[in-house]
């Protein structure tokens, strides 16, 4: 073995929280677009989308961007798509014409109200394992990650 190949680190990737998060946000996020895509015929970002308007009402896209942490283009394309199924329309925005807002349609909140009872139990689902206190430490400690994520991302990265 070389001097070099002694200096060099590696990291385990299962001892490697991001890395974990990252394969259970995927390994989750695959198996609920599959169901969606299937039942309902929706993928996740529009899934997002319906849930963000059905929560805070009609927004304009940069908002509905904000709200659900998506990017503006994700959204745009999303839109899109969900104006062709019929799930959402675009207004203008009476008071900046420049500004366009999003608001579902009666079929969009016929999707909603199906969806919402299938996404709770997935939720119950996968706390099952974890007992009362363990989901809540579990919500607490997400939320901390998310905030400092939030600021990792705010910074852009890491700085020394």
């Amino acid at each position: 073995m070389s001097d070099q190949d002694e200096q060099r680190r590696t990291i385990k990737l299962e001892d490697f929280i991001p890395y974990q998060l990252s394969v259970t946000a995927g390994t989750l996020s695959g198996a609920i677009s599959d169901l969606f895509e299937r039942k309902y015929r929706i993928q996740i970002p529009e899934w997002r989308i319906l849930m963000t308007l059905a929560e805070n009402g009609p927004l304009s896209a940069f908002e509905v961007a904000e709200k659900s942490s998506m990017d503006r283009a994700r959204v745009s394309r999303a839109q899109r798509r969900m104006t062709d199924l019929g799930l959402i329309v675009i207004n203008t925005d009476e008071m900046d014409r420049r500004r366009t807002i999003l608001e579902l349609t009666p079929a969009g909140w016929e999707i909603v109200d199906t969806i919402v009872p299938d996404a709770d139990r997935t939720g119950k689902w996968l706390l099952a394992p974890l007992d009362e206190e363990e989901q809540a430490q579990l919500k607490n400690l997400l939320k901390k990650l998310h905030i400092r994520t939030s600021e990792l991302q705010k910074n852009g990265g890491f700085s020394d």
